[in-house]
């Protein structure tokens, strides 16, 4: 696509394209809309991207060192190995809604008012994450790590599989529902009848 080889790509709709190992380094991409992309394998270091949404796109193994993203939107997408902690800052405000996670790591990020609604999580880690006031409504964790993190007025509202000590994790004012909040009590080692 001609229009990629530009060092600013702004308020463009992209649709059904493969950008596979595509190079974006050095780019900036603003308030853009890319549906049904594969973006896998894709370099984004050094580049800025921001008030984009990606919808029902691949974003597999991206390579996102120092880059900034800001206001980022991702719905019914595939997000594989994202490690935000390569990006050239600390805060975050992400928005992912019905999207499936697969080795995201999320760890010494500023994440506070991100949205993470009704994802799949596997194989996730949030180590000394600042995620205070994070919307995780419906989503649902398998073998994700929570270590260290600030999850003060966070959403956990029907969410499902999440293991959060509350000894290592602050959950001060965190909102969680009957049963799965029985969980908080399975790093007590006792039994519950």
């Amino acid at each position: 696509m001609n229009i990629m080889k530009d060092e600013i790509i702004e308020n463009k709709i992209i649709k059904n394209e493969d950008f596979s190992n595509f190079n974006f380094s050095y780019k900036e991409i603003v308030n853009c809309k890319f549906i049904n992309c594969n973006f896998t394998e894709c370099n984004f270091q050094e580049s800025r991207i921001e008030s984009t949404l990606f919808e029902s796109c691949n974003i597999s193994n991206p390579k996102i060192d120092s880059s900034k993203l800001l206001d980022i939107k991702y719905q019914n997408c595939k997000v594989v190995g994202i490690n935000l902690y390569k990006c050239n800052q600390i805060g975050f405000e992400l928005y992912f809604t019905e999207c499936k996670m697969i080795l995201c790591n999320f760890s010494d990020m500023k994440m506070k008012k991100s949205k993470v609604i009704k994802c799949e999580l596997e194989d996730c880690y949030f180590q000394n994450t600042y995620l205070a006031e994070v919307d995780f409504e419906g989503s649902i964790f398998k073998n994700t790590l929570f270590n260290k993190t600030d999850l003060r007025k966070a959403n956990f509202s029907n969410a499902i599989g999440y293991e959060i000590n509350p000894i290592e994790n602050n959950i001060k004012n965190a909102i969680f529902t009957v049963p799965e909040a029985l969980n908080l009590l399975s790093s007590f080692d006792i039994v519950i009848k």
